[in-house]
């Protein structure tokens, strides 16, 4: 009667090892984009294609004569797909817009809303998700030398389509906005591997006041410690 209790006691031990071991993370899940073949459905309501695969909407078809909501656009416009008519990234702005004080601004500030909280807000991938451990990887530099070569679209792709276990930032972030965060983390690759000798003599002016501004306040900090 033992053995019987000691083999039970083993098998649902090797049991719950085997089940804890299952990921069901969000980021390892199967990502289904809208109209897109679903894995799961295909085996809930499994459809043969004239390939003779099974495949499973990841969304509901669309009632015939359906007419789009909004505005239309083209969809080879390089404004939605960061392509040019051959394929390759943009590395400029596309039509109609154009690098401004207002996009650099208005990037600023959804950066600094979406990613900078895994990225940080210098671009250096120490925001406070990744300084609490919360991904199972280092969250990547964008200020690191290795993307300073990549197109301007690489970064407006990857916020629209996703990248890695990083989820896509659309809709809740357009078009424009997510050139606008491409825009600016330009302006954070510049910022973070600036060279001195490239300032202008105001900034120059601006950043030895502030050299001397903190070294009185160490001097203060100092003075009352003792």
């Amino acid at each position: 009667m033992k053995v019987h209790r000691w083999l039970l006691a083993g098998l649902l031990g090797v049991t719950a090892l085997g089940l804890s071991g299952c990921r069901t993370d969000m980021w390892v899940q199967q990502r289904v984009k809208a109209q897109d073949n679903s894995e799961f459905y295909a085996l809930v309501d499994p459809v043969k294609g004239f390939d003779g695969k099974i495949y499973g909407d990841g969304s509901r078809p669309m009632p015939p004569n359906t007419i789009a909501r909004g505005k239309l656009h083209d969809p080879n416009d390089p404004f939605y797909t960061g392509k040019d008519a051959q394929g390759n990234l943009l590395n400029q702005l596309p039509p109609p817009l154009k690098l401004s004080r207002e996009l650099l601004n208005h990037g600023q500030e959804k950066y600094n809303a979406f990613c900078a909280n895994c990225h940080g807000r210098a671009g250096d991938g120490k925001g406070m998700i990744a300084l609490r451990g919360q991904w199972p990887r280092p969250v990547p530099s964008l200020v690191r030398e290795q993307l300073h070569t990549q197109p301007l679209a690489y970064f407006f792709a990857a916020g629209k389509y996703g990248f890695g276990i990083m989820y896509p930032q659309y809709p809740q972030l357009n078009e424009y906005d997510l050139w606008a965060i491409a825009a600016y983390i330009r302006v954070l690759q510049l910022s973070q591997n600036a060279n001195i000798k490239d300032l202008a003599p105001e900034d120059l002016e601006k950043l030895a006041e502030a050299e001397m501004a903190r070294k009185q306040r160490q001097q203060q900090t100092i003075a009352q410690e003792n």
